[in-house]
């Protein structure tokens, strides 16, 4: 049968409460992660940005003369 955990032992395992060390760690890394994802979002957004202009400017068409021989 398995036998339960009492609060003490999970807590001096560290699986239950986090001590205030670990707690600010958390929190840094999860505004981490969100300031990445922002900044993620905001380069697509450029790149998407950049894409429409050569398009609707037609630069493509001056990069095929570049290339061609």
């Amino acid at each position: 049968m398995i036998r339960l955990l009492s609060k003490k032992q999970i807590y001096m395992e560290g699986g239950y409460m986090q001590d205030n060390g670990n707690l600010l760690l958390s929190i840094i890394v999860m505004i981490g992660g969100l300031f990445g994802m922002m900044l993620s979002f905001y380069l697509a957004l450029c790149f998407i940005q950049w894409i429409s202009d050569v398009v609707d400017e037609k630069r493509w068409q001056v990069w095929l003369e570049w290339v061609r021989w």
